[in-house]
């Protein structure tokens, strides 16, 4: 019988030695493995569960210009640590919608008035009657009905200006209402001295400032839409949109600023829109307009009769104040040196906006 050299015997056990240990190692790497990818996997499961939907602006917005569901994109899958912890993941209650939940929105019909609006099935339905306090108005459908609506929600409105794709947080937005009311138009103005830098959708006060210093408050928080002419912002022309009794005070102080030497019709600006509320109206008309808006012009609403009726009692010193500079000279000379006063304080301002619009060039 043969005998196994001892050597041979030695390397057969070294390397039967060494396959057991690779074998071993190779285990102990495939457990490994598995478990790598065990965790790796669970990881993911976890990221991916922690994943957010958020809503990113697709276009710049302004303090205080409302938001609405064209201007923003829905983005999925966002990793949360990448993003401000009180992002807005739902928007629905943001906006304005109908007892079925169609959304409602306001626009500018062929006119140019301001309308509200429904959008049934891809379909724009005027809503014609809105009230104010109820919030309820009618539409007429495609089959000729007349069924009414109720406006539910409250539209989003930036707090501050922002970017396009910035993402859309709880601090960036705040509860508007800018409903428009059947009165709502768009008025058209030329003779207001505009601020130098002013643009498109800035929010503003109107006032009348007299020349004993007092100070009026005609019409409060509205959005400036500059007119353009030839493609290049209007040195001073704009629009807002006003309700009936805002025409009315609007007209009345326009006059009077021309009776009045030097008075002076001006604008000016929130700071912060979005987180400032509108300023208390200070201005009263005199007593043939108070009377137009309280009991012969069918357009102004109750509620805006009521409003002026308030200010009326608790303001109607300011009216006595403005009679009192009206009376200060005989009607022709102060339509004279009104108007000379005012053109040459309108020519200055005109002025320094076109000064800033030849910068922008």
């Amino acid at each position: 019988m043969a005998t196994t050299n001892p050597l041979e015997r030695k390397a057969r056990n070294s390397f039967i030695k060494g396959l057991v240990i690779a074998g071993a190692f190779g285990l102990i790497a495939i457990i490994a493995l598995v478990i790598f990818i065990m965790q790796m996997r669970r990881a993911e499961e976890e990221r991916v569960a922690r994943l957010v939907k958020v809503y990113t602006l697709n276009q710049d917005v302004k303090a205080g210009q409302l938001i609405t569901p064209d201007m923003l994109t829905l983005k999925d899958e966002i990793d949360p640590d990448t993003i401000p912890s009180n992002y807005v993941s739902e928007v629905g209650d943001y906006f304005l919608t109908d007892q079925d939940g169609n959304p409602v929105q306001s626009g500018v019909d062929t006119n140019g008035n301001v309308i509200t609006y429904v959008t049934i099935d891809g379909e724009n339905f005027q809503i014609e009657g809105l009230n104010e306090d109820t919030q309820t108005g009618t539409i007429t459908t495609r089959d000729g009905v007349n069924r009414t609506v109720i406006v539910e929600g409250t539209p989003a409105m930036a707090k501050i200006n922002m970017n396009k794709n910035t993402v859309l947080t709880t601090d960036s937005i705040a509860r508007s209402f800018e409903l428009t009311s059947d009165s709502t138009r768009k008025q058209e103005y030329n003779m207001i001295s505009l601020p130098a830098d002013i643009e498109t959708d800035d929010v503003i006060d109107v006032r009348l400032r007299l020349p004993d210093g007092t100070d009026y408050i005609v019409v409060s928080k509205k959005r400036i839409t500059i007119l353009d002419e030839g493609g290049i912002p209007s040195v001073n022309t704009f629009t807002l949109n006003l309700t009936e009794d805002e025409i009315l005070l609007m007209s009345n102080a326009i006059v009077e600023s021309y009776m009045i030497d030097g008075s002076r019709l001006y604008i000016t600006r929130y700071v912060e829109p979005g987180l400032q509320t509108e300023a208390t109206l200070t201005y009263v008309p005199n007593g043939e307009v108070q009377d137009l808006i309280g009991n012969r012009d069918p357009n102004v609403v109750a509620e805006e009769i009521s409003e002026l009726s308030n200010r009326l009692g608790t303001q109607g010193i300011n009216r006595e104040n403005i009679n009192a500079e009206l009376n200060k000279m005989q009607q022709e000379e102060r339509d004279s040196k009104a108007n000379s006063g005012v053109q040459q304080e309108i020519s200055d301002a005109e002025a320094a906006r076109q000064t800033y619009l030849d910068s922008l060039e």
